[in-house]
């Protein structure tokens, strides 16, 4: 499973934050099956980014 960000409609493929691309057609919103840990971890960034803005990695 991969995240991909809103705003792709009317595009053939989608393009994950991890930069693997998916025919839109196979794109379902499901929260089941394995995770990509560097979508998981870019969605984690943008986060603490949003909530947090002092926060950065190291």
């Amino acid at each position: 499973m991969h995240a991909f960000p809103a705003g792709q409609a009317g595009q053939e493929y989608g393009a994950a934050l991890c930069d693997h691309s998916v025919p839109n057609s196979k794109i379902t919103c499901t929260d089941e099956g394995r995770r990509c840990m560097a979508c998981m971890l870019m969605v984690g960034d943008l986060l603490a980014e949003q909530l947090d803005p002092t926060w950065r990695a190291s």
